[in-house]
């Protein structure tokens, strides 16, 4: 009888403690881009979905789509995860204020550069900052609920001696890479078009609330409509033959080359010829531009491979190049 109560006993307990941790996959850079997409959702009073939002409502929301799932209410949000300074924020903390007088009333997600996202009852889903006089005057204190490691660029399997850490150190610290759940990077993973498109509306700070689908397999539910809508309004991507973005076709080197050349608006001409990308190639004119830009010089025997899948690390590398 004693061991059947302790079974029932901890079967409740996982029942009730809240997941702060997703699985081992979840994506934190998707994080910033999937709060960012609900921008200008009306504020309803006891709101969770899309139509309308309550502070802890809109929070919710976002932390299911990396799956994460915290408490219904800001003041029982604020009796989970573990207190972080306001001077040690990180992307994904969980800020917190009084408006009401009588404790913890209002939540919001800290996007750096002091800047959170909330859903108020004045303008619905929007950003302020931390030191705009009234919400300043409202901060009580912040939880991190997200498994981080150390600080922002700091990743568990990019360590200093890492080739690409130059590259993921700057990305983080410039809040443009998160990594994943518990600190990792995963450089060896192929990256993925729909995650290309959030680090670049990410890194231009593009505008990323437009959720109307421009391809038919990246409907309004989806995590990246903002951001392809966004890089596709922008004119760095753009869809198949059928008018499909594919968002979860891993980017090829072929495809990097055209994104990167249409994000930086990269010119010239390099007389280069690589040995695997014949004249009727389709991104022969990308890879060229690429080439004369200097952040490409091919491999070793005069090839490019311009179908080969591209890497997290490869395409943060070329991304940093690119931007200093």
């Amino acid at each position: 009888m004693k061991r059947l109560f302790v079974v029932i006993f901890t079967a409740l307990l996982f029942l009730l403690v809240p997941n702060l941790e997703a699985s081992a996959s979840s994506n934190y850079d998707r994080l910033v881009p999937i709060a960012k997409k609900y921008i200008g959702v009306p504020y309803k009073w006891g709101g969770t979905t899309p139509y309308g939002f309550d502070c802890s409502g809109y929070i919710g929301q976002v932390y299911k789509e990396i799956g994460v799932t915290l408490p219904r209410t800001s003041r029982q949000m604020y009796q989970t995860g573990t207190p972080v300074s306001k001077s040690q924020l990180q992307v994904g903390d969980l800020v917190f204020f009084n408006t009401s007088g009588s404790g913890i009333s209002h939540v919001g997600i800290y996007a750096g550069n002091n800047e959170f996202i909330q859903s108020s009852s004045s303008k619905g889903v929007s950003t302020s900052t931390l030191s705009n006089t009234y919400w300043k005057s409202k901060y009580v204190g912040a939880k991190r609920v997200l498994a981080h490691y150390g600080q922002a660029g700091q990743f568990r399997d990019v360590g200093s001696s890492h080739w690409i850490y130059p590259a993921v150190s700057k990305l983080g610290q410039e809040n443009i890479v998160v990594g994943y759940q518990s600190g990792y990077f995963r450089p060896n993973d192929f990256i993925k078009r729909a995650d290309v498109a959030a680090l670049l509306a990410e890194t231009f700070n593009m505008r990323m609330n437009n959720r109307t689908p421009k391809y038919p397999d990246v409907t309004g539910p989806h995590w990246a409509v903002g951001v392809v809508n966004a890089v596709s309004t922008e004119g760095i991507f753009s869809g198949d033959s059928r008018n499909r973005f594919r968002p979860n076709d891993v980017l090829t080197r072929g495809q990097m080359a055209k994104v990167m050349v249409n994000a930086f608006n990269l010119k010239g001409s390099s007389s280069k010829e690589f040995t695997d990308v014949p004249a009727n190639h389709w991104a022969r004119n990308y890879i060229k531009t690429l080439d004369a830009s200097g952040l490409t010089t091919g491999y070793p025997d005069g090839s490019f491979h311009p179908e080969d899948k591209v890497t997290r690390a490869q395409f943060v590398t070329f991304l940093y190049r690119a931007l200093y």
